[in-house]
């Protein structure tokens, strides 16, 4: 048996092993430092093994090609171009359909990539299905030895649910799921790794999941924090109108919690975004987009191009070239590393994007500039929009319903403005006898001094006509942005309109004219007539009143100018212009039928009558002026008797 002695020396022992193990144990920085230097010390050994690998392979190049092998100079030479995927550099293109309830995309496994996307509850106006692009290209640009691989040169094998692929592929139902794996392997034997490329289809959503995933590619790929990816589009044009089209079509993207965008009109255009997080990257038509969107970590650099490239004239479906260059948070030093994106292909309704929470719904020009239009729009206009189309009314009569409901709200703004101007017409005849009093320009403080105590006389508030029409601007610009920027009118016919969201013709000239077109709009037409009897209406009424020199013809004008406006806009917008001033007439007949001018003028007359109620604020105004001039008039009498003196 072991003595005492010896037990406590044996403790002491373990204790001095203990804590001379703890003492001398690294610290967490060290043992960073550590696991670096041995990272590096194994990229150096892979590279030595690599480059070693490399040279031998030029070797056997120079060998065959002595002998005269090709096959062996091909598999070299792609060896000495691809690296670690020099074996899926050459295959046979494969093509994947997969379908859902509301798309078709088509996937090629050359690139792993989606080659084109048929939307199925759209038409183009040509009547054939909307196809979003003439050519997608897109994939990572990833550092492997001294070379750049492009993924969109590698072929891939594809699974669908780890299976092999069987045709014909079901449709993918609301509810369901379907996962499409594009896989290249590592030919290495020391790694066996693979790059995979993930596709989610979900039945009833026009997002595609899409995540990178690189397996067990430590020491093949040298990028450590980033890789670069491309995206290159040709978009194709699907309105009747292609102008209108090409400009309303950009690339929008979310740089943090703002939406910037490139240059429209047709414009081409090239930014450069760094240091700033973009959540989302969306090749934006006038009515469909296609996008990517960053899941798990935001692209940290982007730039991106539009571009319109010179096309034969026969090329009618071609619209404009989209191009952009991101960067993708990599952790290079991790044996598996996965980033999670959406693919976005789908139309662009604000039911639908507004969804996402994303601010994806910006892309829709509805006024996001001006706050108070963009709320009208988004609080207002839209869900009454919505609620009037689930009742399958034709669109001519939901903008009809729509032209009434904003009417009878408006209604109490209407009826005091014009009960204003009403009041103003009745004091015309004083309004002149003062203009009269005061001729000269000297004396127009004196005249507008005199003007505003009889407006105050008579109860009247100058401003109060102007107030309801500055409040019904902001919905009269509203119904500007929405009717265009609608896919609800997309394709829908009324009367001779047979595309309420493009201009409507009656006929066509056989030459352009300037800031007009060849086409004639009747719903312009109708609307420009409409306003001319308005401002005809509205001259009369204000008869006799003071008016700027020239202001007549201005006011006549104006409509002639909308005309040229408006010929080229949404039929829709025209008609429900057309439909508010006719309802405009018919208000402005039931309220002169309501106001009595003789009623008003007595009405004016007894408030002038009336004793004028000062404010407490307004009595000591007078009275600090009353006190004032006393002072003055003391201190001029003291300086005249220092005079005398």
């Amino acid at each position: 048996m072991l003595d005492r002695n010896t037990i406590i020396g044996l403790v002491l022992i373990f204790a001095v092993f203990i804590g001379y193990a703890v003492l001398t144990a690294p610290s967490e920085e060290e043992r960073v430092a550590m696991k670096a230097k041995q990272d590096s010390i194994i990229r150096v050994q892979e590279n030595i093994a690599l480059e070693a690998k490399v040279e031998q392979i030029r070797d056997s190049i120079a060998q065959a090609s002595s002998e005269g092998n090709p096959d062996l100079v091909q598999d070299s030479a792609r060896f000495s171009e691809y690296g670690a995927f020099a074996a899926c550099a050459d295959g046979e293109k494969e093509e994947i359909s997969i379908s859902n309830e509301l798309f078709e995309i088509k996937f090629s496994s050359l690139g792993a990539i989606v080659e084109q996307v048929t939307l199925k509850e759209y038409l183009s106006y040509d009547k054939t299905p909307v196809i979003l692009f003439d050519k997608n290209t897109y994939g990572l640009n990833l550092t492997v030895g001294q070379n750049i691989v492009r993924t969109e040169e590698l072929y891939f094998e594809p699974t669908i649910n780890n299976k092999p692929i069987t045709q014909p592929i079901p449709t993918v139902k609301a509810g369901d799921s379907l996962v499409l794996v594009f896989k290249a392997k590592v030919a290495d034997s020391l790694h066996n790794g693979a790059l995979e490329f993930r596709y989610v289809i979900r039945g009833d959503d026009y997002r595609v999941g899409y995540n990178v995933v690189f397996n067990n590619l430590k020491g093949i790929i040298s990028d450590q924090s980033s890789v670069e990816m491309v995206w290159d589009a040709d978009l194709r044009s699907q309105e009747k109108d292609a102008s209108v089209e090409v400009k309303n079509s950009s690339i929008y993207y979310l740089l943090k919690d703002e939406v910037e965008y490139l240059k429209e009109n047709g414009v081409d255009d090239k930014k450069d975004e760094n240091g700033i997080p973009i959540k989302w990257v969306s090749y934006k038509q006038q009515f469909f987009s296609a996008s990517i969107i960053a899941n798990n970590a935001p692209f940290t650099a982007a730039t991106m191009q539009t571009v319109k490239e010179n096309r034969p004239a026969s090329d009618t479906s071609y619209l404009r070239s989209m191009k952009s260059l991101l960067t993708i948070p990599f952790e290079g030093d991790e044996l598996k590393s996965e980033v999670s994106m959406d693919l976005f292909y789908g139309p662009n309704k604000y039911a639908v994007v507004s969804d996402y929470n994303i601010h994806m719904e910006e892309i829709i020009p509805l006024g996001w500039g001006f706050f108070l239009m963009q709320w009208v729009n988004r609080f207002a206009i839209i869900p009454i929009f919505d609620f009037l189309s689930n009742f399958g009314w034709n669109m001519g009569i939901v903008i009809l319903v729509l032209t009434v409901m904003v009417k009878i709200v408006l209604f109490p703004l209407a009826y005091k403005s014009y009960s204003s101007s009403a009041k103003m017409r009745v004091l015309q005849p004083q309004i002149k006898a003062i203009t009269d009093k005061y001729p000269k320009k000297e004396q127009a403080m004196e005249k507008q001094k005199e003007t505003m105590a009889l407006y105050k006389r008579a109860g009247i508030n100058p401003m109060a006509g102007c107030l309801p029409m500055l409040l019904q601007f902001p919905i009269l610009i509203a119904m500007f942005r929405f009717f265009p920027a609608s896919i609800e009118l997309r394709q829908k016919s009324f009367l001779w309109a047979d595309d309420l969201s493009s201009y409507d013709s009656i006929f066509t000239l056989p030459f352009e004219i300037p800031f007009y077109g060849s086409n004639v709009s009747l719903f312009c037409l109708l609307m420009t007539v409409a306003q001319l009897f308005y401002t005809r209406m509205t001259m009369k009424q204000q008869a006799g009143t003071n008016q700027m020199p020239g202001m007549k013809y201005m006011m006549y004008l104006m409509p002639l100018m909308m005309l040229f406006v408006l010929n080229k806009y949404s039929a829709a917008l025209n008609y429900y212009y057309f439909v508010s001033l006719c309802f405009t007439f018919l208000q402005v007949w039931v309220i002169g039928r309501t106001i009595n001018e003789g009623k008003v003028l007595a009405k004016l007359k007894a408030n002038q009558n009336k004793p004028i109620k000062k404010s407490k604020w307004q009595a000591r105004v007078e009275a600090l002026e009353k006190q004032n001039r006393a002072v003055m008039e003391q201190r001029q009498n003291q300086q005249k008797h220092k005079g005398k003196r």
